[in-house]
């Protein structure tokens, strides 16, 4: 009997809100910092919205959309985020940042780690032995320094699996975030009714090809969207978002 396909579960997506008292559970101080930037970032983001509305080839695309019966606010704000995403936010940076840090700080453990247990295991660095040999006898303090050798060691595996984490994060999530906003304006565009089914004509996907591309132009932006392109991206997130 042949084995089912197995197919890569994407990470679970939580609601903004859900996702703040998960953090705050974990990290009070991290909850607030969160909390304490999303004014700028909203400020920011309303700011996108209100230059983007301002441009005449947008504003052909919102109608267009709107005779559809999609929401313009709701594009806008899908549009807004994409350009806040790309342009101002600053978390992958700190990703590579927090991983090259901690990578260094378990090597320097590992290091200091290694020198520690030579040092312990060299009779020469022992002042009872060294005075012995001078023909005077002084007290030993004894010191088992395995334990803390141990504690470097499992300290600086810590460290190293902390960075992976941050690798991981940077490989499978970045894409994910990245993506979000599209996939967001794709159900906008593509389900303006509840309950209806999903429809992605070619002429919708050329259409918001040409405005996404307007976007990217207006602020330098280095992406670019097509027709298929976009029609990938709704059949595989926004179709089966499950796979």
């Amino acid at each position: 009997m042949t084995a089912p396909l197995r197919t890569k579960q994407p990470h679970p997506i939580p609601t903004h809100d859900l996702a703040l008292k998960q953090l705050a559970a974990e990290s009070r101080s991290f909850a607030e910092q969160n909390v304490e930037a999303a004014p700028a970032a909203r400020k920011l983001r309303e700011q996108y919205e209100r230059e983007i509305l301002s441009l005449r080839d947008v504003k052909t695309h919102l109608e267009k959309l709107k005779a559809r019966g999609v929401k313009p606010e709701r594009v806008l704000k899908c549009l807004a985020a994409f350009v806040l995403l790309e342009r101002d936010a600053t978390w992958q940076n700190t990703v590579d940042a927090n991983k090259a840090n901690l990578w260094d700080l378990a090597e320097r453990l590992r290091s200091v780690a290694g020198e520690v247990d030579r040092a312990y295991g060299a009779d020469a660095n022992r002042p009872d032995l060294f005075a012995l040999s001078l023909g005077f006898r002084v007290p030993a303090v004894p010191y088992d320094h395995r334990k803390a050798v141990e504690c470097m060691r499992e300290t600086y595996a810590d460290l190293e699996t902390k960075a992976r984490g941050f690798a991981l994060i940077r490989k499978d999530i970045t894409p994910i975030v990245r993506r979000r906003p599209i996939v967001k304006l794709l159900r906008h565009v593509c389900k303006p009714k509840p309950w209806s089914i999903p429809e992605f004509p070619p002429k919708l996907r050329q259409q918001l090809a040409e405005l996404l591309n307007a976007i990217c132009e207006k602020y330098a932006i280095k992406n670019s969207f097509t027709a298929d392109s976009l029609d990938k991206t709704f059949k595989r997130h926004v179709l089966q978002p499950s796979r």
